[in-house]
């Protein structure tokens, strides 16, 4: 990824999580990367360590119901240290099942060193997931995440 400076490396994620190509967006962080998501509901992890896990993760959350189709009102905060910014948007997109539109507030911590995603703190409003989807609406993707998760701790036969 050569010499991606933080922002750079942002504005790439962005671009393939509109795409849904979350396996190259796993491929961005760092073999010892993490991934945070502090405010995550029941079901879906909070910390995740390593680009092989947190692309176990990120793939199998590819089919959700929400459809992403835009990022607005990108700010970015620099900090003292250049590896570090804070960036705060809002993610659009609709309910695929109803064709209601959604807005999801993201604030996000990146570190990034040599082009690669060293740490993604996450911070999204799962309250903006419920109130889009209503808790009903909730109910199959917090069972389809934790079925996965399951998997992943479970030993092959």
């Amino acid at each position: 990824m050569g010499e991606m400076n933080a922002l750079a490396v942002l504005e790439r994620a962005q671009e393939l999580f509109l795409a849904k190509d979350l396996n190259t967006f796993a491929g961005m962080f760092a073999a010892d990367g993490t991934h945070e998501l502090p405010f995550a509901p029941p079901g879906v992890p909070t910390f995740l360590r390593g680009r092989e896990e947190i692309r176990r993760y990120l793939t199998s959350i590819t089919s959700t119901p929400l459809e992403l189709t835009g990022f607005h009102g990108l700010r970015v905060h620099h900090t003292a240290d250049p590896e570090v910014i804070i960036a705060e948007y809002e993610g659009h997109g609709r309910v695929l099942r109803t064709g209601k539109p959604y807005r999801m507030p993201y604030i996000q911590l990146l570190r990034a060193r040599d082009g690669e995603i060293v740490t993604w703190r996450d911070y999204w409003s799962p309250l903006s997931g419920v109130q889009a989807l209503g808790v009903r609406g909730m109910l199959p993707t917090i069972a389809r995440t934790a079925a996965a998760r399951w998997r992943r701790r479970t030993p092959a036969a």
